[in-house]
C-alpha cells in the first residue's frame, strides 16, 4: 500500500471530546456500510464488498480508537484509516489513505477527495488545530470582507501555518460558477483552508502585499505554507479566471478541472507530512505494557533503568521530530519550487485595461500599431472591465494574428481564424458600414492617420456598461500587421 493523502488535527485539552468523535465516526459508518451475509460489509451506495476492521485499546491514561476500511477501486483497493488518541494533554486525530495495486507498481489514478467523516469530525465543537502548535482548522471556508483583511494576513503570513491556503476571489460578486469556493472547501477540508475574498477586500491585500502576492477578479490562488519559500511569489500558483474559462465549455467544467488539480496537488503533498508523534508514543506505552515486568532488579534500580531508557525515548523521539519536520520542510520549498514551470505559475494580471495597455504595448513593440487616443478611450471602463487578463490575451492574440498575416494568407476570415483561438471578434453588419453617422464614430487616429474600423473583438458581453470592452482594429498587408484604433465601452 502506498500512502496517498494525510490529514492530521489536534485539540489541545479536549480529550473529553473522544466520544463525540467516535460517534461522529459510527455515524458515518451507519450510512455507509450495512452488514453483508458472510460477516463482512457493503458499501450501500453501490454494492460493492468492503473489509471493515474496528479497534480501540486503553493503556494507562490513554485511549486509542482504529478504524479502517478496505474497498475495491478500478485497479487496485483503497485503504481508509481512521485513528483517535485521547491523552491528558489533548485529542489527536488521523485519517491516511492508501492506494494498493493490482498486478503492478504504480498505485492505480483514482479521484479522491477528503472522506465525508473527515469534514464531520472537523466540524464537530473542538477547536482542532493543524499541530499543537499551529493554526486552526475550518471546516468550510471563510469569507473575507475589508473588515477581514488584518485577519486573513496574519494567517497567510503566520510562521506557524502548516496547511497550504487557497484564495477564491469573487468577480462580480460571485465565484467560479457560483459555487467554487464551497466546492472546494468540501473536497480539501482538513488538507488546506479555503478563503473566499471579496474584490474591496482583494484590493485592499493587493495594497499591502504588492500585485506579485495579488488574487483579484475571480482568480485562484494556492499559498504553500511559507517556509523556505516567502521571497518567491511565483512558488504560489495563481490560476486567472480567463485561463481558467478558455479552455472550458462553461464554467462548470472550469470549475471542476481545477477542484482535481487542487485536490491531486494538496493530497500529494500531505502524503509526506509526518506522522503524529503521539501514536508513536502511544504504540510505545502499549509495547511497554505488554512486557512482563524483570524480577532480577531490585525496586529503585528498576524505577532508575525504566526512567533512563524514557529519557533515551524521549531524546529519540525529539531528534526524529526535528528531522521529520525539516523534511517536510524541504519537500514542501522543492514542492513549491517546481510551481515556477507550472503554466499556472504565470505573473501577475494586470489589475485594469490601463495597465493591460502599457504590457501590450512594450510587449508587442513592432507587432501592433496602437491608436493616439486608446488609453484616454479606457479611461470610461471600470477597472474590473473585460477582466483586464482577458483584454491582455486579446491583445496576445491580435499580435499573433499580425504574426501570422506577415507570413502569408490566414486560410480564412480574420474572425474565423481568432475563434480557433479563443478570440471572440466580428466584422460590423452591413447596415452599420453603410451608415455615416455610425462609421464616423468608429473612425480613429493612428499614426496620424483616420482609419475606419470596421472589426472588433469582444471579450465580454451582457454586463454593464462601464464593463463591457470593444477592441477595434484592422488587419493590413504592410507591417506592422494588425492597428488597434479603439480600446473602450461598446458604443451601443
Amino acid at each position: 500500500m502506498q500512502v496517498v493523502g494525510k490529514i492530521q488535527a489536534v485539540a489541545p485539552g479536549r480529550a473529553d471530546a473522544f466520544p463525540l468523535v467516535m460517534s461522529a465516526l459510527e455515524n458515518w459508518a451507519d450510512g455507509k456500510f450495512a452488514p453483508a451475509e458472510d460477516g463482512g460489509s457493503i458499501i450501500q451506495r453501490s454494492g460493492t464488498s468492503a473489509m471493515t476492521d474496528r479497534r480501540q485499546e486503553a493503556v494507562g491514561d490513554q485511549t486509542w480508537s482504529n478504524f479502517e476500511v478496505l474497498e475495491p477501486v478500478n485497479g487496485g483497493e483503497l485503504l481508509t484509516a481512521a485513528r483517535v488518541l485521547a491523552t491528558p494533554t489533548g485529542l489527536h486525530f488521523s485519517c491516511t489513505l492508501s492506494l494498493g495495486v493490482h498486478g503492478g507498481l504504480v498505485p492505480p489514478n483514482v479521484d479522491l477527495f477528503t472522506p465525508r467523516f473527515v469534514r464531520e469530525v472537523v466540524g464537530l465543537d473542538v477547536d482542532w488545530r493543524s499541530s499543537l502548535d499551529g493554526e486552526h482548522l475550518l471546516s468550510t471556508f471563510a469569507r473575507i470582507g475589508s473588515a477581514d483583511v488584518d485577519t486573513f494576513l496574519d494567517l497567510l503570513q503566520s510562521s506557524q501555518r502548516r496547511l497550504p491556503l487557497i484564495l477564491v476571489s469573487e468577480l462580480d460578486g460571485r465565484t467560479l460558477a457560483g459555487d467554487l469556493h464551497t466546492r472546494l472547501a468540501s473536497d480539501v477540508c482538513g488538507l488546506a483552508h479555503v478563503c473566499r475574498i471579496d474584490q474591496a477586500a482583494a484590493w485592499a491585500v493587493t495594497q499591502r502585499l504588492d500585485k506579485e502576492w495579488s488574487c483579484y477578479n475571480g482568480g485562484v490562488r494556492l499559498f504553500w505554507p511559507f517556509r523556505g519559500n516567502r521571497e518567491r511569489p511565483r512558488n504560489h500558483p495563481l490560476w486567472t479566471r480567463d485561463r481558467l474559462t478558455t479552455r472550458s465549455e462553461d464554467e462548470a467544467e472550469a470549475r471542476d478541472r481545477l477542484r482535481r488539480d487542487l485536490r491531486t496537488r494538496l493530497l500529494d503533498a500531505s502524503s509526506f507530512v509526518p506522522d503524529d508523534p503521539a501514536f508513536r508514543r502511544f504504540a510505545t506505552l502499549r509495547d511497554r505494557a505488554a512486557v512482563p515486568a524483570a524480577d532480577n532488579l531490585p525496586g529503585e534500580d528498576l524505577t532508575r533503568r525504566v526512567q533512563e531508557l524514557e529519557a533515551e525515548l524521549e531524546a529519540r523521539d525529539a531528534e526524529i521530530a526535528t528531522l521529520n519536520d525539516n523534511l517536510a520542510a524541504l519537500n514542501l520549498a522543492l514542492r513549491s519550487q517546481s510551481m515556477a514551470e507550472d503554466p499556472a505559475a504565470d505573473e501577475a494580471p494586470p489589475t485594469t485595461v490601463h495597465e493591460a495597455l502599457e504590457i501590450a504595448r512594450r510587449k508587442w513593440e513592432g507587432v501592433l500599431l496602437f491608436g493616439d487616443g486608446v488609453e484616454d478611450q479606457a479611461a470610461g471602463l471600470s477597472a474590473e472591465a473585460g477582466p483586464p487578463e482577458k483584454v491582455l490575451r486579446y491583445f496576445d492574440a491580435l499580435a499573433d494574428l499580425a504574426t501570422t498575416r506577415s507570413r502569408g494568407a490566414l486560410g480564412g476570415t480574420v474572425p474565423a481564424w481568432l475563434r480557433e483561438r479563443g478570440v471572440t471578434a466580428s466584422i460590423e453588419s452591413e447596415t452599420i458600414r453603410n451608415n455615416r453617422d455610425a462609421m464616423r464614430r468608429r473612425t480613429f487616429t493612428v499614426a496620424g492617420e483616420e482609419v475606419a474600423f470596421e472589426l472588433h473583438a469582444k471579450p465580454n458581453d451582457g454586463v454593464p456598461p462601464d464593463q463591457c470592452v470593444r477592441i477595434y482594429f484592422d488587419v493590413r498587408d504592410e507591417a506592422p500587421h494588425v492597428r488597434i484604433g479603439y480600446v473602450g465601452r461598446h458604443f451601443e
